[in-house]
């Protein structure tokens, strides 16, 4: 169902907060400004399908689409008990009309009232501002500033449940929100220990496949809800998992369309089906001036490539970006 995890003991490495493209500043663990060598960062995430909230590591990130509030809730609990075990500092995000309390509640009776006690419940208000799509920097910096304080009084960084139904309930916002979550996950990919599960009722945002859903390394929901593929962040880079058939091609056009205007690079070492449109879309320079290099394609996608006699230099090799 997934791969292996960084185990939540594994020791805090220091809280990277991403500048400018390729700079990175080292804002805890360290006294000052500095390169951060990424060859001393955990090595993998969990990544997949995942069977129920359990099992997450310090830095890892899943979406959860669910049908019930009850069904919601159980997953909570079991997320949020694990980062308690790991020493993560925990928070709660929802826009529920009884202020959380029945979420609480349910974890009390299945996760304990140590739990519980232990958690900062917060309005998704009281963090974003519905009125204007999400700004990634900002956003980020302030969730790098909870790692931080949290890293600062003794915790293994910060375990997050967030209920993100309001804010992509409507359609004009989910672009945005996407891109939010792939600027988000490349800041965990690097080492940092944030681990959120970000929820949303399928009763309100539908059972279409989601850009959303597709940029999170972990993945639950209905089958109609559920991307053929992901594109999210790995220890080196992007990665194209999956497969891309011709269902899957606007969700993938609308993760492209978020991308930085620049010649990046997708490892597709895990690309197990490439449709000849699919193929296709990844070759097209497009109108924002984003061009793709595939690193470490299978056999079946480089085949297709040369079928279709696309230029063999997007098949080059990986440069991390």
């Amino acid at each position: 169902m997934f791969r292996v995890s960084v185990l939540c003991s594994d020791p805090v490495v220091g809280i990277v907060m991403e500048g400018s493209l390729g700079h990175r500043d080292r804002v805890a663990g360290g006294a000052s400004a500095m390169e951060f060598d990424a060859s001393a960062l955990p090595a993998a995430r969990l990544t997949g399908v995942l069977a129920d909230g359990r099992g997450g590591g310090r830095n890892d990130h899943v979406c959860w689409a669910y049908t019930t509030r009850a069904e919601r809730d159980i997953a909570a609990a079991q997320w949020l008990a694990d980062g308690f075990r790991c020493g993560q500092r925990l928070l709660v995000v929802t826009a529920d009309a009884d202020a959380g309390a029945e979420l609480l509640a349910t974890i009390t009776v299945t996760a304990g009232a140590d739990v519980s006690a232990a958690i900062i419940n917060l309005a998704v208000t009281d963090l974003y501002d519905l009125s204007v799509p999400i700004d990634a920097d900002s956003m980020l910096a302030r969730y790098a500033g909870q790692v931080a304080a949290a890293v600062a009084d003794g915790h293994d960084g910060l375990r997050v449940f967030a209920d993100i139904t309001a804010l992509i309930a409507d359609p004009a916002r989910r672009a945005a929100h996407a891109r939010w979550e792939h600027f988000a996950d490349a800041w965990m990919a690097a080492g940092n220990p944030l681990a959120p599960m970000c929820a949303y009722d399928i009763r309100v945002v539908g059972e279409e496949q989601l850009a959303v859903m597709a940029v999170h390394p972990l993945r639950h929901g209905p089958l109609a809800a559920m991307p053929s593929f992901g594109l999210y962040w790995g220890r080196t880079g992007r990665v194209l998992d999956g497969e891309i058939d011709a269902f899957a091609l606007p969700t993938l056009a609308e993760i492209l369309a978020g991308l930085p205007h620049d010649m990046l690079d997708l490892d597709a070492s895990q690309l197990s089906f490439l449709s000849a449109r699919g193929a296709a879309t990844l070759a097209q320079p497009f109108p924002n001036g984003l061009r793709l290099r595939l690193v470490n394609a299978p056999p079946i996608v480089r085949r297709l490539w040369q079928i279709l006699e696309f230029d063999p230099a997007q098949l080059g090799s990986h440069t991390g970006n």
